[in-house]
């Protein structure tokens, strides 16, 4: 038989017992505390580390709103440097375009005096010589010549200061047959020209020289583009009532994206050194601009390039080309005493010649200052020629003190610049009108025609 094992406790009384489990009972108890403690602590723990995840995700948060904003303003900073560099670049292209347009005005003063000399006296000698005579052709050669440089310069003006320097009623037909006219003896021997003009073509108000220049040059770049061969077609077609348009249109090597948008900078070419300035569509561009018209330029490399311009219509009038003009007034009768006012030699010398050969005297003033001596005293001109453009008072300085002297005494106030100052000028003064340079004897003796004429 297996013995019984006994119990720890077999031996102890019921009071022992009692105490017994009453120290086991207490030392529960401290246990469960403890355990609860720990649970308390574990909890506390739990929370501590809850905070801190929501903490670390709220900084996360900042974070990713902080990147969000740094991004955003990098984009801006991005945005604005590239604004001021194109602001740097339009300065830049307005400073070169500024200092062109200083340049131009000099230059285009002292050319039309040039101009005007050869100008004025080609047609004089012209009107000595038998009509179409060899010697009558030559003088009406140089004649024309003179005059298609003086539409240059005006043209170079348009692009300098972006406005018209003369405005009239045109049809743009016209202007594109004679743009046919003058390629089918230089440019297009190579190239096949298509013409497709609307018969209809509303006219439009612009500065018939500016825009020959204009579309000439196009043409020019057109005929270029196609150095072997190719097909140059012009085109005009009305849209709708307010709207006309001009299309010039090659099959030649075309642009590529990068050239295209730079094509309208001042001074950009691809051509080689010495067959090109850069200033060619820049010209087109400012004189579209000019005349409040839009262009519009596609081309790709290989598939030629088709530029559209459009141009504000004006009100229907009769065909241009069938308008009677007004009759030109005959050269003054009468022999004139005139008072030269330049201070170009040049013109003296030539003014002087062309006024003899007209049958008038003349006297010649240097300067507005020498004028005015003259005309305090008992001299008695019949007209006065004045130059706007001089060193000291000019004319726009002699002007108003020659007006205080001479109240009626006819003017004729010459200038290579028909702008706004020479305009209001003119009209802020009885008796005065003005006179383009460079002029022809023709377009003198019909000014002088007008202000001494007697009327009635």
């Amino acid at each position: 038989m297996h013995e019984k094992t006994q119990s720890p406790f077999a031996s102890l009384n019921r009071e022992e017992l009692i105490v017994r489990a009453e120290q086991g009972a207490a030392v529960l108890v401290e246990a469960i505390k403890e355990l609860a403690f720990e649970n308390e602590e574990k909890a506390k723990r739990a929370a501590e580390l809850e905070l801190a995840n929501k903490e670390l995700a709220f900084q996360n948060e900042e974070k990713v709103k902080r990147a969000a904003e740094l991004e955003l303003a990098n984009k801006e900073l991005a945005f604005q440097n590239e604004e001021n560099t194109k602001l740097h670049e339009r300065l830049f292209q307005a400073e070169k375009l500024e200092s062109l347009g200083l340049l131009a005005g000099g230059v285009a003063h002292d050319m039309n005096n040039v101009l005007g000399a050869i100008l004025g006296l080609s047609s004089a000698m012209q009107n000595f010589q038998v009509v179409d005579s060899p010697a009558w052709r030559a003088f009406d050669t140089i004649e024309k010549a003179a005059t298609r440089g003086g539409k240059l310069v005006q043209s170079l003006l348009v692009f300098t200061r972006n406005s018209l320097p003369e405005e009239r009623v045109l049809n743009l037909n016209e202007i594109l047959q004679e743009e046919v006219r003058i390629l089918a003896h230089t440019t297009l021997s190579h190239v096949r020209l298509t013409l497709d003009m609307d018969s209809e073509l509303r006219p439009i108000r612009g500065d018939g020289a500016a825009l020959t220049h204009a579309i000439m040059n196009l043409c020019v770049n057109a005929v270029d583009a196609m150095p072997e061969d190719g097909t140059l077609t012009l085109r005009t077609r009305n849209i709708d009532n307010a709207w006309i348009e001009v299309v010039v249109e090659d099959t030649g090597s075309g642009m590529s994206k990068e050239v295209l948008k730079r094509a309208f900078d001042p001074f950009f070419t691809t051509k080689e050194v010495g067959k090109g300035t850069g200033l060619g569509l820049s010209v087109v561009n400012r004189t579209v601009k000019a005349h409040q018209g839009q262009l519009e330029i596609q081309s790709e490399p290989g598939h030629g390039t088709r530029v559209g311009i459009r141009f504000p219509a004006c009100e229907h009038s009769p065909y241009l080309g069938e308008t009677t003009a007004e009759p030109r007034p005959e050269s003054s009768p009468y022999a004139l005493s005139v008072l030269l006012v330049d201070d170009d030699e040049l013109i003296q010398s030539s003014m002087q010649a062309i006024l003899e050969l007209l049958g008038h005297s003349v006297t010649v003033a240097s300067s507005g200052e020498e004028a005015l001596s003259k005309l305090a005293t008992d001299f008695q001109p019949d007209v006065v020629i004045l130059d706007l453009n001089m060193p000291g008072l000019g004319g726009r300085g002699t002007l108003p003190r020659l007006r205080a002297l001479r109240p009626t005494l006819p003017l004729i106030l010459s200038t290579g610049q028909i702008d706004q100052v020479a305009i209001d000028l003119s009209r802020a003064h009885p008796h005065v009108t003005l006179l383009p340079k460079p002029f022809s004897t023709r377009d003198l003796q019909e000014k002088l025609a007008v202000l001494t004429t007697p009327k009635g």
